[in-house]
């Protein structure tokens, strides 16, 4: 893989693919490049774009300067990376939850270098709460991750790449990106987001229920939703239909 440096962070990217607008590949929780480019759906839309795919700061082969690994960090990284590589126009794919807050992030940034945003499986904010309904409880928390502070092997259920993420990424920063999507919150952010925005709800997503992808979708200045009946692998065991439809939206903006 390639480097660049992002504000004295080295982040490691490579291309797939060819053809335009340029998709960006944001991946989910501490997955690295190496999850993405495995991913049946990144392939596909790897058939007809040029796919960017990269390793956030903690994860894969870019640099591990240590917690916090907050969102705006990545975004900011992102940023630099964008800049650094001259990219304008592109189409930012989030995969996932920490995959969409950041590309939710990067996209109210700099408005001006996406043509348009996708969010697989996203929500504005995980953790419930008084004020928010649709997030995730402790109990299912502690069911799905257990207690981060003293987790030492990946979440159960964790597919090989995800154990080799957690490896590659370490513990201290795997837990730590964890624990920063659990509590991230970007719902006073959302108008700052004007490109159109595809949000893909699953609707077999033991995480995010449906109210939290309409929430979010409503709350975008240009939010589309989409519907899969489906679990939370659609992306990966339904590849070839996410990705028409991803290219359906693109084609309709």
């Amino acid at each position: 893989m390639d480097r660049v440096r992002a504000h004295n962070t080295e982040i490691a990217y490579e291309f797939v693919g060819e053809g335009e607008p340029t998709v960006l590949v944001i991946p989910q929780w501490f997955l690295s490049s190496r999850s993405m480019r495995a991913s049946a759906l990144v392939r596909r839309i790897g058939e007809h774009h040029r796919v960017l795919l990269y390793d956030r700061r903690g994860t894969g082969s870019s640099d591990k300067p240590g917690p916090p690994y907050t969102v705006a960090r990545d975004s900011r990284d992102l940023g630099a990376v964008v800049d650094a590589l001259g990219l304008r126009d592109i189409v930012v794919l989030g995969m996932g939850i920490r995959g969409s807050q950041v590309a939710l992030h990067f996209t109210g940034h700099f408005p001006e270098l996406v043509r348009a945003a996708v969010c697989i499986g996203g929500t504005p904010r995980l953790a419930a709460g008084p004020e928010w309904p649709y997030g995730i409880t402790e109990a299912a928390w502690q069911k799905a991750f257990g207690d981060l502070e003293t987790r030492d092997e990946p979440p159960p259920g964790a597919s090989f790449a995800m154990r080799d993420d957690w490896n590659a990424t370490g513990k201290e920063a795997a837990i730590d990106i964890l624990a920063h999507t659990r509590d991230e919150d970007l719902r006073a952010f959302l108008r700052k987001i004007t490109p159109p925005t595809l949000v893909i709800h699953l609707s077999g997503d033991p995480l995010v229920p449906f109210e939290a992808a309409r929430w979010l979708a409503e709350s975008l200045p240009a939010g589309t939703l989409e519907l899969f009946e489906a679990g939370r692998d659609v992306p990966f065991a339904a590849p070839a239909e996410a990705a028409d439809h991803i290219e359906a939206f693109l084609s309709s903006i």
